[in-house]
């Protein structure tokens, strides 16, 4: 995983999943023992920009979850993620390689970002070429999360990304063994991840979602299809057998039936009963649901291994 502001050592028992929203920011709480990770509480906590730090204050007193810590999801606006060749240095200087590695593809002047690296598994692009995927973050706006998770009551424990989030929420969904793609699909654009177990091989940005995604699907089909074929030829881990759709705020029944149309392969929804058997997020309706599993997959970070 990025260690961006990581302050604890090891993974959290309970963690919680903090994402801004437009409108407020949701809120996920997950603890994780023996039997597996269960999702304790998730709410949506309705603020302005004004007003949100304070709001979150008296939410978390409220639920008595002050001082707990917390995986915070970057928004899509926050930080660039670019794929670069892997330097060859050993592990603990792989993100002083890498700023210098990156200086020529971002405009702002390296003193004012912070960057972090997740290499690739070293059998991605069949051998040949090392690489890592490399995060991207002014430091300004990290400051500024991190004051605003600190004036909220809260303890940051890590910042996080949603391809990551969505990693996490394939490898509770079943990826061990098997090349798993993860589809989020917002109004307008979308996002799927391809994993092998806990390993992120690809990461890539949809240009369509629901409201531009074609007639009968078939932009948004288009993309996705680009993107197995692309992970097929070039990774050298052989064909995607299975995508996961996360829940959609709305006409999930008719994108699915589009996908499963146009592409061929095993399309399933993301089975929220099964991954949190009696969990208060079962009795939302779907587009809540939708809403929260973003912040999910941030409280299900863990801190072994990526």
């Amino acid at each position: 995983m990025l260690a961006w502001l990581k302050r604890t050592k090891g993974a959290a028992d309970t963690l919680l999943g903090l994402a801004p929203v437009p409108g407020g920011c949701v809120l996920a709480r997950v603890q994780r023992g023996a039997a597996g990770a269960r999702l304790l509480a998730c709410e949506f906590v309705a603020a302005s920009p004004a007003s949100e730090a304070e709001v979150l204050r008296r939410r978390v007193e409220a639920l008595g979850l002050q001082g707990l810590p917390v995986s915070l999801l970057l928004a899509a606006g926050d930080y660039q993620l670019l794929l670069v060749e892997r330097p060859d240095v050993p592990p603990a200087e792989l993100r002083a390689a890498i700023r210098w590695r990156i200086r020529d593809l971002v405009s702002a002047p390296l003193d004012s970002l912070v960057v972090d690296a997740l290499p690739l598994p070293g059998d991605a692009y069949r051998g040949r070429t090392p690489m890592a995927y490399c995060a991207v973050l002014p430091r300004a706006r990290m400051q500024a999360l991190a004051d605003w998770v600190a004036a909220g009551g809260l303890r940051l424990h890590s910042l996080d990304i949603p391809e990551m989030a969505l990693r996490n929420l394939g490898l509770l969904a079943g990826a061990e063994g098997q090349n798993l793609a993860v589809l989020q699909v917002g109004a307008r654009n979308g996002l799927i991840c391809v994993q092998h177990g806990a390993d992120l091989y690809m990461a890539r940005r949809i240009e369509h979602g629901q409201d531009n995604r074609g007639e009968n699907g078939a932009l948004l089909a288009l993309e996705v299809q680009r993107s197995l074929d692309y992970f097929e030829s070039h990774l050298g881990k052989g064909a995607v057998s299975r995508l996961l759709l996360l829940p959609l705020a709305e006409q999930e029944e008719l994108l699915v039936a589009e996908l499963r149309q146009r592409l061929a392969l095993r399309i399933e929804r993301l089975a929220l009963d099964q991954l949190f058997a009696g969990a208060p997020l079962l009795a939302l309706p779907t587009p809540q649901q939708a809403q929260f599993l973003p912040a999910i997959g941030a409280a299900l970070r863990q801190e072994r291994g990526r």
